[in-house]
């Protein structure tokens, strides 16, 4: 907690170097206890009640005695003083968190800078902002992101894709395939694959990272990810991904067979009532639905 403190301390200055952002990136990454506590002082500081303590001594009535007052009295004095001080320059900086959704779940957050992110189900998404610039990794899942434009970069990546934006909303889906969607809906973007091979995005434009391949895909039909209303529209796409995009609003795991999940399909699916999707897909696909009590299986 200490060693929290004294970096949260270090993140109020104005002349932070190249050198102490990477020794702080160096102590966040090395525990998750470092982690923790950085995020509990954060947000006790975020929360004002500090502040208010500070603020409270400040017209308390003074002690007869001062010049005695004892050390263990002065330092937690000046320590909320201090905390107060960094409630107001230290929120729009610092963001060091994991966020995720539970299977079935879908969430909206927002980040320390302004920026909204909203997560599909069962996504992880690893948030870190400093006061030289912002990056997320998205593990697994779909999040659409929402970027408030502060001057600093934002990075977000996602298996062997890479987007860099300054202020835009966009769409990443990341499958278990290796396979990751960029869409972008507002601002810009530049999409780099595995090479050095980028993609700049223009609004209703999307681009494909798959095996670490960079292509453009299909323009955008809609004003939003049509995954906010449950729903996935493909002119083809793999049965395999049809069944990833199902499973993140089903409460069992969904998991189809290596040949199902090669065979291409086409159309409109309502993803929001897996079961109606799946009985749909058997019919027209000549595929076998098998409900367990743990697990949903797909095969031939």
């Amino acid at each position: 907690m200490a060693e929290a403190a004294a970096w949260v301390d270090w993140s109020a200055r104005s002349d932070v170097s190249p050198a102490e952002v990477a020794a702080f990136e160096r102590w966040m990454g090395e525990n998750e206890a470092h982690r923790r506590a950085f995020a509990d002082l954060a947000a006790l500081w975020r929360s004002g009640a500090l502040g208010e303590a500070a603020a409270g001594l400040a017209v308390a009535k003074p002690r007869r005695r001062e010049r005695n007052l004892p050390w263990r009295l002065i330092v937690p004095t000046a320590m909320a003083a201090a905390a107060a001080t960094l409630v107001i320059l230290y929120a729009p900086w610092m963001d060091y968190r994991t966020l995720e959704t539970a299977r079935a779940q879908s969430d909206e957050m927002r980040l320390a800078d302004g920026s909204t992110v909203r997560l599909s189900g069962g996504a992880r998404l690893l948030v870190r902002q400093s006061p030289m610039g912002r990056s997320a990794t998205l593990e697994q899942g779909e999040v659409f992101f929402d970027v408030r434009h502060d001057g600093r970069p934002f990075a977000v990546i996602a298996g062997e894709g890479r987007v860099q934006v300054m202020g835009t909303a966009f769409n990443i889906d990341r499958l278990s395939s290796g396979r990751t969607e960029v869409a972008l809906y507002r601002g810009a973007v530049r999409v780099r694959g595995r090479s050095r091979e980028t993609i700049d995005l223009k609004p209703g434009e999307r681009a494909v990272v798959d095996g670490g391949r960079l292509s453009r895909s299909a323009p955008l039909r809609a004003a939003g990810p049509d995954w906010f209303d449950g729903w996935f529209d493909t002119e083809d796409a793999s049965l395999g991904q049809l069944a990833e995009e199902i499973d993140r609003f089903s409460l069992k795991p969904i998991q189809a067979d290596p040949e199902v999940r090669r065979m291409r399909i086409s159309g409109r699916f309502h993803v929001g009532e897996p079961h109606v999707v799946l009985a749909l897909i058997e019919t027209a696909y000549g595929v076998r639905v098998v409900e367990e009590s743990d697990r949903i299986r797909i095969e031939r």
